[in-house]
Parts: structure tokens; C-alpha cells; sequence
């Protein structure tokens, strides 16, 4: 097994920088930050009746932070697509978000077709691809970034660009509404936070190998607030991607609906499963009550579980911590397991099949 304190027997088995882009996550969020949000939009964008935002995976994160976060505050309705269709009703007073990390997805690049063919406004945000081309070839508003502090180039590693992009752009456009200083001060406390959790910090004192060990031969289940449920979908993922491992997460109030009456079977479950609960001192105190007797089941049905407080000083912090929290773990997690993390050899397999 790895030891997660040698850099000597990492470097072995991450071939591709990746660790690198996991550190860079606070420095990825800031570059976003100064580029988006100067870039200027079209007046009548922002009288956009509806939003629809197309994303997949990686790419579809901030849409789902924005679902989550921002629910109470949304003035317009706000729709993910993660797939080829629109819905019907887009039209010329429709905003539709186009996101791609690498600018090929085919799925998000059919959809832009089919929303300047309805005549919806367009805009988005990628590094690149045919849909810079097709941002600039139409003159669409867009954040178009090269990933300086991503040399690993995966998309789910990027995602200070997509996530932090998003929203200043989203932002820009009328969609959502936050301060500069709300936003400076979540990245700020992000670059102090992760120290906590960088490679060289030793596994007794570094919270996110530590739990990386806990992880090892069993499944990840994740459980949240729904304000950030969002934003544990993008940690769930590379739990998938990184660390080649199952995971699973679910968002409080909605688990306590169906859930705990799933625990039982199979009879392995309080040997396999293992929850980590994110706690803030942010949630309503319906979620908070929930939180506790959620743990009381979770103890009576014998499963393992901890518990993680989020310490960032605004629901924008807390957010960002989290997929940080995330990209350490399963960064740590697939070292464990052995892997370069990254690599995605059954999704790579997957696109050359669906090419032929």
C-alpha cells in the first residue's frame, strides 16, 4: 500500500501531475475569479425568463451548486440539462448556459446547436474546443480560460475554473447574485484551509488522509444539508474518477424520507458502508435536529460513521471547502488503492466505442 507521506512513492504512481492540480484548487478559483468577472454581457441577456444550463459530469457541477445554493434566492427558474435535448419551452427569451471543461463534449455541442437554432441567448464557459469556436464564431458571451493551474488537465481537477467561472459569470448575467468580497473571502479562506491538507502534512495531522485510510475497502456514503447538495455531487464524483471506488450521497431533509429504511439489507452493511456527515453551523435548525437524529439511526442500525464540520465563515466558503475536502480525499484514496488518478481508462474505452 502507498504511504500517502512519501512524495518519492506517489510520484510512482501519479504520472500525470494530478497532486499538483489538487494544491492548485484556491489558485484555479482566484484566476477565475479576476478573468470572469470582467467580462461584459449583453443587456438584454439579463432579461432572460428562464435558464437552462447544459453540462456533463465535471462540467455540470456549478449548475447544480447554483440549483442548490442559491434556491431561496433564485428570481428565475433554473434547469440542468445533462444531455442532447432541450427542453421545448426554450425560446428567444431563454438563457441557455453552455458548460465544457474541454470544449468536445458532443452532448453540450449538439445542445448549443439546437439553442441558436431556437434563438435562445447563449453564452457559457470552457477552455477551449469547438465550443470556443462556436462561442467566438457567434460572438457569444463567454469565459473562454486556459488552465495554468491545472497541468494534470483532467476536468474534474479543474473545477476552481468551472465552479468559480459559473458563478461570476451566472453573476454577470442576472442569474445569481453574491459580492466580490463574499467570493474573495471564500477563496481566502480555501488557500488557508487546504494547508491542512497538503501532501507533505503527515497522516497524523492531516485530516483528509486520514480518512482516506477509513475509506479502504469500503463505501463511501456522503451525507449533507441540501444547501450544499449540489456541491457533495461534486465530490461524490471523483470518489468515481479519482479513486476508481463506489460512492454514494444523499442530502438531508430528503434521505429521511426513504433511506434509513435501507440500511438493513445486506446483513454487511455496518461492515461495508462507511458515512462521513458534513456539519455546519450554517444549516437551519430543522436540518441541524435532522442531522442528529439521522446519527442516532445510523448508531442503532450498528453502521460505521463521522462526522466533518465545515468551518468556512459563509455558505460560499463552506461550498468551496468541501470540493476541496473532496479533491484531497479521493486524490489520496486512489493512491491508496493503488491507480494513477489521472487516468479514466473505462471512459476513455467508452469514447472510442461510441466513436465508431
Amino acid at each position: 500500500m502507498t504511504n500517502l507521506d512519501s512524495l518519492e512513492e506517489i510520484k510512482k504512481l501519479d504520472k500525470g501531475m494530478a497532486l499538483e492540480s489538487v494544491e492548485k484548487f484556491p489558485m484555479q478559483c482566484r484566476q477565475a475569479f479576476d478573468e470572469a468577472g470582467v467580462i461584459t454581457v449583453p443587456e438584454d441577456y439579463k432579461n432572460a425568463k428562464n435558464v437552462v444550463i447544459v453540462g456533463m459530469g465535471g462540467s455540470a457541477y456549478a449548475a447544480r451548486i447554483v440549483k442548490s445554493l442559491f434556491l431561496t434566492k433564485l428570481t428565475k427558474p433554473v434547469e440542468l440539462v445533462t444531455g442532447y435535448d432541450l427542453p421545448s419551452y426554450v425560446n428567444n427569451d431563454t438563457l441557455v448556459f453552455l458548460s465544457s471543461f474541454s470544449g468536445t463534449t458532443e452532448e453540450t455541442l449538439t445542445s448549443g446547436e439546437k439553442a441558436k437554432g431556437k434563438g435562445a441567448k447563449i453564452a457559457g464557459i470552457t477552455s477551449g474546443g469547438k465550443l470556443a469556436e462556436f462561442f467566438k464564431g457567434n460572438n457569444y458571451p463567454a469565459y473562454i480560460f486556459s488552465p495554468k493551474h491545472n497541468p494534470s488537465n483532467q476536468p474534474r481537477l479543474g473545477q476552481g475554473y468551472m465552479v468559480t467561472g459559473t458563478l461570476m459569470l451566472l453573476r454577470s448575467l442576472g442569474v445569481i447574485d453574491f459580492t466580490d468580497s463574499q467570493m474573495l473571502g471564500a477563496i481566502d479562506y480555501i488557500k488557508v484551509n487546504g494547508k491542512r491538507f497538503i501532501q507533505t502534512v503527515k497522516v497524523n495531522n492531516n485530516p483528509a488522509k486520514k480518512i482516506a485510510y477509513d475509506f479502504i475497502d469500503r463505501y463511501p456514503v456522503l451525507f449533507c444539508g441540501d444547501i450544499y447538495e449540489g456541491a457533495l455531487h461534486g465530490v461524490r464524483n471523483p470518489f468515481n474518477e479519482t479513486a476508481k471506488q463506489f460512492a454514494a450521497y444523499f442530502s438531508i431533509p430528503e434521505l429521511n424520507h426513504h433511506l434509513m429504511e435501507g440500511f438493513s439489507y445486506p446483513e454487511d452493511n455496518k461492515d461495508k458502508l462507511y458515512t462521513v456527515i458534513f456539519e455546519s453551523d450554517l444549516y437551519a435548525p430543522k436540518i441541524k435536529k435532522r442531522i442528529e437524529i439521522t446519527k442516532d439511526v445510523l448508531k442503532q442500525n450498528n453502521l460505521l460513521f463521522t462526522n466533518y464540520k465545515l468551518q468556512g465563515g459563509s455558505e460560499l466558503a463552506q461550498m468551496l471547502e468541501l470540493l476541496q475536502w473532496g479533491g484531497f480525499v479521493t486524490y489520496y484514496l486512489g493512491m491508496l488503492n493503488g491507480i494513477d488518478p489521472g487516468k479514466v481508462p473505462w471512459v476513455d474505452y467508452f469514447k472510442q466505442q461510441l466513436a465508431k
